[in-house]
């Protein structure tokens, strides 16, 4: 406990002044100058003392640190067989949890899990990857629909960047997935090639399913407009979340509560739209 405590106190950062500049040292780089100064002048037994004890401190850091590291090998090496077992099982490897890809294990550092350890981590992204999926085939009823518009009414001019905005944000939501559960751009392409080929009518029936299914239904035949036209008010609705964030880091904003109120607020007063709970 005293060398823990004593590494944690060697480490300490301060500000230091050198030639009438600041320079950040620890306290042991501190130590370890003075020292050298002492000795210059004869007598570095004192200092000595102390730095032979930090010495030994960071020893028996280095060593739990091994230790660390080589449980963070154990663990992942174990996740890897269940995860084998599992796919010999015919479960799907990127469900799996914990997995063997979310455990770090970084040299001199130790370990630690950068994505979900059960199924209730695993719900966001579910829903995440289900949106995601959504806006994808969503993407190509607007761009369907706008050609069978134009075609029903020739005077009417083919919007070219029908599906643009749907397909902006199931980019979007696919680069804010854990590297796992993204689709490679091939994949999304060929989700779209696939769609392209459905009629209108299995078009409108599975969009709207699509929908229903991550509980935001919306009427059959709805289209999302181009990303132009979408961009505005994205810029805007952008703006009033890093607003909020910005209170929610200072200290403004303290619980879930008042930053469904501010957000409610700031989107009536951008919008001019009720904001309902």
């Amino acid at each position: 406990m005293f060398q823990k405590t004593l590494i944690e106190e060697a480490n300490w950062k301060i500000m230091l002044r050198t030639d009438g500049q600041a320079q950040e040292a620890t306290l042991a780089e501190v130590v370890i100058r003075k020292l050298f100064q002492v000795a210059a002048n004869g007598s570095p037994h004192a200092l000595g003392h102390v730095l032979r004890t930090i010495i030994d401190a960071q020893s028996l850091n280095q060593a739990l640190i091994r230790d660390e590291v080589e449980q963070g090998r154990q663990i992942k090496e174990r996740l890897q067989k269940r995860l084998d077992q599992a796919v010999h099982e015919g479960a799907d490897p990127v469900w799996v949890v914990p997995h063997p890809d979310d455990i770090v294990v970084i040299e001199d550092e130790g370990w630690s899990v950068k994505g979900p350890v059960d199924e209730e981590g695993l719900k966001p992204i579910r829903q995440t990857v289900a949106m995601r999926d959504v806006f994808l085939l969503q993407s190509t009823l607007d761009e369907r629909l706008a050609l069978a518009s134009q075609r029903d009414d020739p005077a009417l001019p083919f919007a070219e960047t029908a599906g643009s905005a749907s397909l902006v944000f199931a980019g979007m939501l696919n680069d804010s997935l854990p590297e796992r559960f993204r689709k490679p751009e091939t994949e999304m392409m060929g989700d779209l090639m696939k769609y392209r080929r459905l009629t209108k009518r299995e078009l409108l029936k599975l969009t709207r399913g699509a929908w229903s299914v991550i509980k935001q239904p919306k009427p059959r035949g709805t289209t999302i407009p181009p990303w132009r036209d979408v961009s505005p008010r994205m810029e805007r609705l952008i703006g009033i979340i890093n607003e909020v964030l910005d209170r929610i880091r200072d200290g403004t904003l303290k619980d879930d509560r008042a930053v469904a109120e501010k957000l409610c607020e700031m989107i009536e007063r951008t919008t001019r739209r009720t904001c309902s709970g």
